[in-house]
């Protein structure tokens, strides 16, 4: 273990050292082929979105789930859509590879014999709230007429992978997110430097980049926690600002404290969210106007656990 915690925003530029002594005992996942290929075809000046497709489709574990996810309530259910070729047709690639890095994340993490029986249930939960948050901040960044919800959604899904990885790595790590969220000192992360010197935002870095995610939302994930940016209403109006208030938006919509900290009350919220409300052009009456709709939706109303 490090004698030194390394912060998130230290984490980037870490020495070699500093980043093996993060990562000791924790396996990073890396993306599956077919995400490599994607990514690659989809850099592509003219992606060929036939190739892709069938890329999919030939992966018939990944093509029954993109097609069940499709086909789900959160994508309005009753399509019926049976064939890859359709849904890249009806939903576009920029939405279908967000249902592929949702599934392959999960498998790659949820497939490994190190797993303990004892982590199944809570990791299953996760990473329900995971999806459920991704999904929640594409809806949040339409409301907010975000040109980018594709990366709204990448920001939830992966900003808090790093926690599933410290759950197999700490046996007690539920109980450390429990106090982290409890008594965040002054953030969330600060609490897991105290206790176990490291933090699953630095983790969640490191998955990222792994995954070669934008480097803008590896920084993000890294600082996720930095809230109080927006106190004072002293938020620099830029892309990154407006990703991470999207993010806590709907991290507050989906309950998030509840399932990760085991809280009844959003502490970093109730800190900072007027605040970021003000940041996104958003009054009460809209923000619970708008969690409403997405409640409505099926979305954000899940009993997670850990």
């Amino acid at each position: 273990m490090s004698d030194v915690p390394i912060s998130p925003e230290q984490s980037p530029s870490a020495t070699q050292e500093q980043i093996e002594a993060i990562l000791r005992g924790t396996t990073i996942p890396s993306p599956p082929q077919i995400i490599v290929d994607l990514q690659m075809e989809m850099a592509m000046p003219d992606p060929d979105i036939n190739a892709m497709a069938k890329l999919i489709a030939d992966d018939a574990g990944l093509a029954g789930g993109v097609l069940k996810t499709i086909n789900s309530a959160i994508y309005g259910g009753g399509s019926d859509i049976t064939s890859i070729t359709k849904a890249v047709a009806m939903l576009g690639m920029n939405t279908l590879m967000r249902i592929i890095n949702t599934l392959s994340l999960r498998n790659e993490m949820m497939n490994g014999d190190e797993i303990p029986d004892r982590l199944f249930a809570a990791m299953n939960g996760f990473w329900d709230s995971a999806s459920d948050v991704a999904h929640c901040s594409v809806r949040v960044a339409q409301r907010l007429n975000y040109s980018r919800p594709d990366h709204a959604y990448a920001l939830g899904l992966f900003h808090n992978v790093g926690v599933p990885l410290l759950m197999m790595k700490f046996e007690h790590y539920a109980e450390v997110m429990r106090e982290s969220y409890e008594k965040p000192s002054p953030r969330i992360v600060d609490t897991e430097n105290k206790l176990i010197d490291t933090n699953h935002a630095v983790i969640g870095f490191f998955v990222a980049r792994s995954w070669k995610l934008p480097d803008n939302l590896c920084q993000l994930i890294s600082q996720h926690h930095n809230v109080d940016i927006f106190i004072g209403g002293n938020a620099t109006d830029n892309d990154d600002n407006t990703l991470l208030a999207i993010l806590k938006i709907a991290e507050h919509i989906s309950g998030l404290y509840r399932c990760i900290g085991g809280q009844r009350n959003n502490i970093e919220w109730n800190r900072a969210g007027k605040d970021i409300l003000e940041f996104a052009g958003l009054s009460s009456v809209d923000f619970e106007d708008l969690m409403s709709q997405i409640h409505d939706s099926g979305l954000g109303q899940q009993q997670y656990f850990m």
